[in-house]
């Protein structure tokens, strides 16, 4: 990466909330603000190419604020803000305020608006929280990164013409539950990717749920501090994901694990969103109190799969609950992989189980071809290196069972 990618991932890291927060609050318009931002960003990659200004963050808010008062004119409107545009070092100084986390959390609030559609409201908190980009949310989501730009568009078109304003935490609480499925989606993209924002992630979840306690978030927390806890142990020096078969136990966060786990059982059975975390906290803490593989308590993590079957249908739990199988060694159900090609045709880890299920019937030759299609699929650098030593090691030896899941 060069210098001004650096720079641009720092600031989009660091400042891509109070940056849109700001411009939403100079324009009223949320659509617009976006996409000024998301321009802004992308005009700095190549006017940084030859040195990185002084004040960044100053001028790609500068930036931003001019594409958005051109766009303005077209709509004949915010003729006269030419004095509004910040200066460097006024910039500089709002921006050294420690104030970053409420105005993520004012954003988390918007982009769960109730008049959106439930998947709408986790793609724009995607991007206007965490500035994730269009196509690592398409990977999210399990859909093509053109059918995911018209669904962003759709909802900020949706946002501009209903008028959304920013909206305080204490005036809806009952927006917590989306809040958590995007706090959630986001913490899985950053985790599978191996990059550094998963602690940035849980911070603003921790200031949340300290902020604002509600039984979705609660167990939303509990349930990624357990899986955090494994950081250490999850790549190797090779850049290969390890699982949890794989992983030395020893480097896992005895002190994180602990604290997590007391908080687990204060836990109470509840209903919707907040129950289904609930029972996947359940499924980590069964491999947190584990010091084994061999030692895992399979039957308690079975029993969570059961309740989540009971509050409904979903592939992807079908899925976790099929890899799972997959990882303890016992056999899986054809009926089941089967459904999950029907269901998710195009997800590289389904064709990971396809795959123990082929070489579980003796047809190693169908396992590996299987295997190179997962590859293919695979959009996380991590993932693929360890599904290639997989290949490489059946291609001599098939082992009783592949590694598919838990990381």
């Amino acid at each position: 990466m060069t210098s001004a990618d650096h720079a641009v991932a720092a600031l989009v890291r660091e400042h891509w909330a109070p940056l849109l927060r700001s411009l939403i609050l100079f324009s009223h318009r949320v659509d617009l603000a976006e996409d000024a931002l998301a321009a802004a960003c992308e005009r700095a990659l190549q006017a940084w190419s030859a040195q990185v200004p002084a004040h960044p963050v100053a001028w790609v808010r500068r930036t931003a604020q001019r594409a958005l008062i051109d766009e303005l004119r077209h709509e004949q409107a915010f003729t006269r803000r030419h004095h509004l545009i910040a200066t460097d070092e006024s910039v500089d100084a709002r921006d050294a305020a420690p104030s970053v986390m409420d105005d993520r959390i004012e954003l988390l609030w918007l982009a769960c608006h109730p008049a959106l559609g439930s998947e709408s409201r986790s793609l724009l908190a995607l991007r206007f929280v965490f500035g994730l980009s269009t196509e690592r949310i398409a990977r999210i989501f399990l859909v093509s990164t053109s059918t995911m730009a018209a669904r962003i568009t759709r909802a900020k078109k949706r946002v501009a013409a209903d008028g959304f304003v920013l909206a305080s935490s204490l005036e809806y609480p009952e927006r917590a539950a989306d809040v958590a499925r995007a706090i959630s989606a986001a913490y899985a993209a950053s985790y599978f990717a191996g990059d550094d924002t998963s602690d940035d992630i849980i911070a603003l979840l921790r200031q949340i749920v300290q902020l604002r306690p509600h039984p979705t978030l609660d167990a939303l927390d509990v349930l990624v501090s357990l899986t955090h806890a494994r950081r250490d142990a999850r790549i190797d020096a090779d850049g290969r994901l390890l699982t949890l078969a794989e992983q030395d136990r020893s480097k896992w966060r005895a002190n994180e694990i602990s604290a997590a786990l007391r908080r687990y059982v204060t836990l109470q059975q509840s209903t919707g969103y907040a129950e289904e975390l609930r029972a996947y906290a359940t499924i980590e803490a069964a491999h947190a109190l584990a010091p084994c593989i061999e030692q895992t308590d399979w039957s308690l993590i079975d029993a969570a799969h059961d309740r989540l079957t009971q509050l409904g249908h979903s592939p992807l739990d079908l899925l976790e609950r099929t890899a799972g199988r997959a990882v303890s060694g016992r056999p899986l159900d054809p009926v089941d992989v089967e459904r999950l090609s029907q269901e998710l045709p195009d997800h590289h880890r389904v064709f990971v189980v396809a795959a123990h299920l082929r070489r579980q019937e003796g047809d190693e030759a169908g396992a590996d071809t299987l295997i190179r299609q997962a590859i293919e699929l695979c959009g996380s650098e991590h993932e693929r290196r360890a599904l290639l030593q997989l290949l490489n090691r059946t291609s001599h030896l098939a082992p009783s069972h592949p590694q598919t899941r838990s990381h």
